[in-house]
């Protein structure tokens, strides 16, 4: 796999090339949809569980940032560190947020994080990136945000949520500093390659959840090997490997299209209250999932 940065255009990548890197989407989306499972079975408060998810993932990043490093490789511009540091904290306050979030309210509820994310991303790549939404891509927003609606709302009677205004909230916020992680990627991406984008972004992350977690009067330390053993594995799974190939994707499909495909990971996310926490999905959530798998299947690469 290449690992050259992305060009300014969506449009000088071949339709080969978009059809891999948006099956390489789904895949990352995946992992990165198995996260909540992670959180809720990690023994750290939530800025410090964002921290660690950072800690394991660098050393990928640094070594994946080291492969791209070859005499082709575009140097990292003054624009692309910038873009890169923003993401960095707005994925920091994102972890934060909806770490807090799943505290708050049971795993569907929290589903409201990707419920406003794809809007914003899909107006601002509108105006900063020239992303002009096809017919197309306007329903499968559509059709990814009544999903989201569905799931969101059928699942606030569950027994886990305790406090749903408030976990609604901390989400809605999540939900904001997400879309900025993304098109501050896309942005960053434009100027440098993957890995260093990911390194760069991921240490900024880190002093921000760090920070976070001491002003917080946070306990940074895991009680159990167990606990080492989800954060090793949010860091690793979720971010480095689906954040990782997330960040890829994005050079040759676009923020707009890559934050509606993320809305993906709320079927991930329902399966693993499924499977984990006995959180039964009912009608209205498996009608949801239709409509965000809907979703998916329209703004595929032609």
């Amino acid at each position: 796999m290449s690992l050259d940065a992305s060009a300014p255009s969506q449009s000088g990548f071949s339709s080969a090339r978009k059809l891999r890197d948006f099956a390489l989407l789904l895949i990352g989306t995946t992992a990165i949809g198995t996260s909540s499972i992670f959180v809720r079975l990690a023994e750290t408060d939530p800025a410090a569980t964002g921290f660690w998810r950072m800690v394991f993932a660098l050393p990928i990043f640094l070594i994946w940032s080291r492969i791209e490093q070859k005499p082709l490789s575009p140097g990292l511009d003054g624009k692309a560190l910038a873009a890169a540091i923003l993401a960095g904290a707005a994925f920091g306050l994102d972890l934060v947020l909806s770490n807090i979030a799943l505290g708050l309210t049971s795993m569907t509820s929290f589903i409201i994080l990707v419920h406003l994310a794809p809007v914003v991303v899909v107006i601002v790549a509108w105006f900063w990136f020239r992303e002009k939404p096809t017919p197309g891509l306007i329903l499968a927003l559509g059709l990814a945000l009544v999903g989201a609606v569905l799931l969101v709302q059928s699942g606030r009677s569950t027994a886990l949520a305790r406090n749903a205004l408030l976990g609604d909230l901390a989400s809605i916020g999540a939900a904001v500093g997400y879309a900025g992680f993304i098109l501050a990627t896309r942005r960053a991406r434009m100027g440098a390659s993957t890995g260093r984008v990911s390194l760069i972004s991921a240490c900024f992350c880190a002093l921000f959840c760090l920070v976070a977690s001491f002003l917080l009067g946070e306990s940074l330390w895991p009680r159990s090997n167990q606990g080492w053993l989800m954060l090793a594995g949010m860091g690793l799974l979720c971010h480095a490997f689906g954040q990782g190939i997330s960040a890829y994707a994005v050079s040759s499909l676009g923020a707009s299209v890559t934050s509606i495909v993320l809305v993906y990971g709320v079927a991930v996310t329902i399966a693993g209250g499924w499977l984990f926490f006995n959180e039964v999905p009912n009608l209205l959530q498996a009608i949801g999932g239709a409509l965000v798998l809907a979703a998916v299947v329209l703004c595929r690469p032609k």
